[in-house]
């Protein structure tokens, strides 16, 4: 009776815990509607468009980001706490895939409540649906028409034109299928159709990494709460990141894999290249699935590229000619202000940035080999917080990627760092919804994003 007593408390604290996460987001939102009261004048073209997305707002979107910061934090802290200590290593008593994915609904729907986003990246999805649909090319770097609702909005964003696509065929056509199904509701419409879309595959992510995951009941379930649950995740599908869409075909390719399909499962895995590039990274976990997984994801691979030409041509040709170095947030945008001071060329001061760079990349992978070396399945995620390091502008919906790997060996510092560096890599919307930081101002907040790296530094 005692015991059961006791586990019955055990579980009682982790729930309670664990719905700091809703709350947060709920907090967030009450707030951040209050304080739209009170907006400046400045902004009211933008509390009109149909999605308010938060552009160098100044003062007031210090206030409004400060609020995102401080609910995440929050949440980020019971989140990391549950995973670190809440978690009874006994299949009895692991939280189960449908209280995972619940808790993970009621954030989403809290975090959808907040009247603001921090990226305009759904308008661009939408734009680039909008082309498809009138048979434009997505792919191309033209000056969009006026008179269409969603170029419109996009232009406001963007500017015109817009960016150019970097995205998958297979994502253009969710993005085609959903302006076109929700063409006659508006455009508010139809950018919430592409954050629902975003949210329902970071949900899905809950039972896949179950089935995907190897090894007991617990271990599983711990995997689907720190992909499922971790609110930089959630914000970031709310917001309506493809990235979600990938991560959720990966995962869906592993769990065929684990479950007697080695050859689909690692082909479907690597199919998530179609939807995002970094997506077809996924061929490497899916051949590690035995069997014929290796040519699954040869398969799966060599069809993600055939289908990507179009947008391999427009990465080298539109997008890299116009690409500059400009880091914010990261290592390189503390780095690169020092550089300057020594070398006073840009240029030279770029090279040096990226050779730091580079060898504390080669230190993190150094460190994760030797871990593989020692059958220790955290050296995967020192590989990815190497790759982490050479992104000048490292945005929060990429951490989306750190969390697979964190989630194989959740209790591990590599892991632990991996997911302080997905709260940290919020800090990358400062410039765009409060204003581009002075050189040294810049170099403090590339410091800070980079704050969980030092925990590397110390002896274990």
């Amino acid at each position: 009776m005692v015991a059961a007593a006791g586990d019955r408390r055990r579980g009682l604290t982790r729930g309670a815990i664990a719905i700091v996460v809703p709350a947060a987001f709920l907090f967030a939102a009450a707030i951040t509607r209050m304080l739209h009261i009170a907006a400046p004048r400045e902004i009211v073209t933008d509390l009109a468009q149909p999605l308010v997305v938060v552009t160098n707002w100044g003062a007031y979107g210090r206030t409004i980001f400060g609020v995102l910061f401080a609910m995440l934090a929050v949440a980020t802290i019971a989140y990391f706490h549950v995973i670190r200590h809440l978690w009874d290593d006994d299949d009895r008593y692991a939280l189960r895939p449908g209280s995972i994915a619940v808790l993970a609904v009621l954030a989403s729907v809290c975090a959808w409540l907040i009247p603001v986003s921090f990226s305009s990246d759904v308008y661009a999805y939408a734009t680039y649906g909008e082309l498809a649909r009138l048979g434009a090319n997505p792919y191309g770097h033209a000056p969009l028409p006026a008179g269409d609702p969603i170029f419109q909005a996009a232009i406001w964003q963007w500017g015109n034109p817009i960016p150019v696509c970097v995205y998958g065929p297979i994502f253009v056509g969710i993005a085609q299928a959903i302006v076109t199904a929700l063409g006659a509701f508006g455009t508010a419409m139809q950018l919430d159709g592409l954050r629902a879309v975003a949210v329902l595959s970071l949900l899905s992510c809950v039972p896949l990494a179950f089935a995907a995951y190897p090894g007991t009941t617990f271990a599983r379930s711990v995997a689907a709460f720190t992909i499922g649950l971790n609110p930089v995740a959630i914000w970031c599908a709310v917001e309506g990141h493809n990235d979600a869409i990938a991560l959720a075909v990966v995962l869906a390719g592993l769990a065929l894999a684990r479950n007697g399909q080695p050859l689909a499962g690692a082909a479907v895995a690597a199919l998530a290249g179609t939807v995002k590039i970094p997506g077809i990274l996924g061929a490497v976990a899916g051949s590690m699935t035995g069997g014929r997984a290796r040519i699954g994801a040869l398969l799966g691979t060599i069809t993600a590229l055939v289908l990507s030409i179009p947008l391999l041509r427009a990465v080298t040709t539109e997008l890299a000619p116009q690409g500059r170095f400009a880091p914010e947030a990261s290592l390189e945008a503390l780095v690169k202000p020092l550089a300057f001071t020594v070398v006073h060329d840009d240029a030279a001061a770029t090279v040096l940035t990226a050779l730091v760079a580079a060898v504390a990349a080669l230190a993190c992978v150094t460190r994760g080999v030797a871990r593989l070396r020692d059958g220790r399945t955290e050296g995967w995620i020192s590989f990815a917080l190497g790759a982490w390091l050479l992104i000048p502008n490292p945005y929060p919906w990429y951490s989306l990627w750190l969390l697979p790997l964190a989630a194989a060996a959740p209790n591990t510092r590599p892991a632990g760092v991996a997911i302080w560096l997905s709260l940290f890599s919020v800090l990358r919307y400062i410039p765009d919804a409060i204003g581009a930081p002075a050189p040294p101002a810049a170099a403090i907040l590339g410091a800070v994003a980079t704050l969980p790296y030092l925990a590397l530094l110390v002896p274990e």
